[in-house]
């Protein structure tokens, strides 16, 4: 072979090497990766399907008896939060009852000059029947705290309330009963907000309806049915569901709520009246 042809085969490996380093690589796919759908949001403790809950607010948070209150209003609205405490918490761990009473007590006159103000707001629109109004609305807030769903929770926080309430001065009162109403409904809220969660996973609001066709359309009216034995027809949307094998459970069927009654021995009214001491 000539120095010629040696040189020329060079030349042409090279070239062939130097093309190959320069072509593209092969794009490679992108790896595989296994989206999981997020975990539903759990039931909360206590919750049950067709549990009713008071409607969010447009801040995002729920609804509770001590909204827009007035000093007065506070500050009867914790004694009223604090007066089922007392009732129903006592027993787990004693202490309440005797604080409770001693806070009402030495704060008699003031919690009175609370409550006579407290009564004249009700009494100030002119209503005929404001004191049966006054009267269910307190039942409301004590059927509120008497909550079995988040009496746990509402006694904790409640048990420390007590504990303070009897060194608040009188002048103020109204500033600690706000902030100790928002401490004693959290519980209440912090389980709406969980039970609002998990209801909304499972039954989404359904979409606002459009108004799409301005002319009604006429529809036909359907035949009447005839039946061949002679019974009478069937109404639409009257057919019975089929019957359940015996002993089997309908599907479906929201526990029924469990009831929340008033302690018969809570005073609505009054702000001296002390609670009993468990036996």
């Amino acid at each position: 072979m000539t120095l010629r042809a040696i040189l020329g085969w060079g030349l042409v490996s090279g070239l062939a090497l130097g093309m190959a380093s320069c072509a593209t690589p092969p794009v490679k796919p992108p790896p595989v990766v296994a989206t999981l759908r997020p975990l539903p949001p759990p039931m909360p403790v206590g919750g049950y399907v067709g549990m009713r809950i008071p409607p969010k607010l447009p801040d995002g948070t729920y609804g509770t008896p001590n909204i827009n209150n007035t000093d007065q209003a506070a500050v009867w609205h914790l004694r009223n939060a604090l007066n089922v405490a007392a009732l129903g918490c006592d027993h787990a761990g004693g202490g309440i009852v005797e604080l409770y009473n001693a806070w009402i007590t030495t704060h008699a006159a003031v919690l009175d000059r609370y409550l006579q103000a407290y009564l004249h707001e009700w009494q100030a629109p002119g209503w005929a029947d404001w004191q049966r109004v006054y009267d269910d609305n307190q039942t409301r807030i004590y059927n509120f705290y008497s909550q079995p769903t988040m009496r746990a929770a509402f006694c904790v926080v409640a048990r420390g309330e007590i504990a303070q309430v009897g060194q608040v001065a009188d002048a103020d009162l109204p500033a600690f009963a706000r902030a100790a109403l928002l401490r004693i409904d959290k519980p209440f809220v912090t389980f709406y907000a969980a039970f609002g969660a998990w209801r909304d996973y499972y039954h989404p609001a359904p979409p606002p309806v459009v108004r799409t066709i301005d002319t009604p359309i006429a529809v036909a009216t359907p035949a009447p049915m005839v039946t061949l034995d002679g019974a009478a027809p069937a109404t639409p949307g009257t057919t019975s569901p089929p019957a359940l094998p015996p002993g089997s459970t309908p599907v479906g069927v929201a526990t029924p709520s469990p009831s929340v009654t008033v302690p018969a021995s809570a005073p609505v009214a009054g702000a001296d009246t002390p609670v009993a001491a468990a036996p």
